[in-house]
C-alpha cells in the first residue's frame, strides 16, 4: 500500500514501477502484477479497473498502519521540513492532476477542500514537493 501510493503521489513512470515489482518479488506474474499496479495502484489505465486513484495522505497511512510510529517525520505536520511528505505530495498530486480527476464523483468532496484551501496553503505544498523531489534528485536520503 505504501510504495504504491508513493509511485502513484510521486508520479513515477508505470513502465519502471511494473518492472521494479516484476524484479523484487520473486512470486509477481506479469498476468496479475500488471493490472493491480497499473490499474489498481497507479491508476494508469485512466480508471478502467479503479474508479479512483488510491492515493493516500499521512493521515491515511497512520490510521491504517504503524508505520508512522518510528517514523522522524511529524504525520500530523502538513507542511514544512518536519511534515510527513505524504501529506503535502497528496494535495500536490490531486493538484497537478485536477484536470483528469475533477470530474470523478468519487473525489468531489476531496475537490472542494482543495477549493477551501487558501491560495498560501496551495503554494506551501507545491513549494514543500518541489523541495522533496529536488532532494531525491540529489540523491539526499529524505
Amino acid at each position: 500500500m505504501v510504495l504504491g501510493n508513493f509511485a502513484l503521489i510521486a508520479a513515477l513512470d508505470p513502465h519502471e514501477v511494473n518492472e521494479w515489482y516484476l524484479i523484487v518479488y520473486a512470486d509477481a506474474y506479469e498476468w496479475v502484477e500488471l493490472p493491480n499496479v497499473s490499474g489498481m495502484v497507479l491508476f494508469a489505465d485512466g480508471g478502467v479497473l479503479a474508479t479512483k486513484p488510491y492515493a493516500a495522505s499521512g493521515s491515511y497511512i497512520d490510521k491504517m498502519s504503524n508505520y508512522c510510529k518510528k517514523c522522524s517525520y511529524k504525520v500530523k505536520e502538513k507542511n514544512g521540513e518536519e511534515a510527513c511528505p505524504f501529506n503535502y505530495l497528496y494535495w500536490d498530486f490531486l493538484i497537478r492532476n485536477e484536470y483528469k480527476l475533477r470530474g470523478n464523483q468519487r473525489l468531489s468532496l476531496i475537490y472542494r477542500t482543495l477549493e477551501r484551501m487558501g491560495e498560501e496553503k496551495v503554494q506551501a505544498v507545491k513549494e514543500d514537493s518541489l523541495r522533496f523531489f529536488n532532494a531525491l534528485e540529489e540523491g539526499t536520503v529524505v
